[in-house]
């Protein structure tokens, strides 16, 4: 299996990555279950935002200005389940959110929330 391939551009920090470019499969032996669940657990995807500080990229040691993006599979390993995507602060309130089954939505949104991330330190009062 390869993980998605993902357009993460400078100035973020990726602390896990099981963000698999595969489909669902439905067990047919249990209602609701997938048979890959692995692919499809809660815990698929976390990237922080980091600053320059000091001359160098750190993730910020204050949790005001601490920016996370988590990607899950909700409910978890359930053939019944959706991505969920969603922009936290440090305090791990939602700020923004997405779901869907389609992985390819996922990918594009997320890279999307990337970018609007990295060019607009507004962007989340403004978006």
């Amino acid at each position: 299996m390869n993980l998605m391939e993902l357009r993460i551009p400078q100035g973020f920090a990726i602390y896990y990555n099981r963000f698999y470019d595969v489909e669902p499969i439905s067990d047919p032996n249990e209602d609701d279950f997938l048979t890959n669940w692995t692919f499809f657990t809660e815990d698929l995807l976390q990237i922080s935002k980091m600053e320059i500080e000091k001359g160098s990229w750190n993730v910020p040691k204050d949790e005001n200005r601490r920016i996370h993006i988590v990607l899950g599979w909700y409910p978890d390993s359930r053939a019944s389940g959706e991505y969920g995507l969603a922009i936290t602060n440090g305090k791990w309130d939602t700020l923004m959110e997405i779901s869907s089954r389609d992985r390819f939505e996922i990918k594009q949104t997320l890279e999307k929330w990337l970018e609007k991330l990295n060019e607009d330190q507004n962007y989340l009062k403004n978006g």
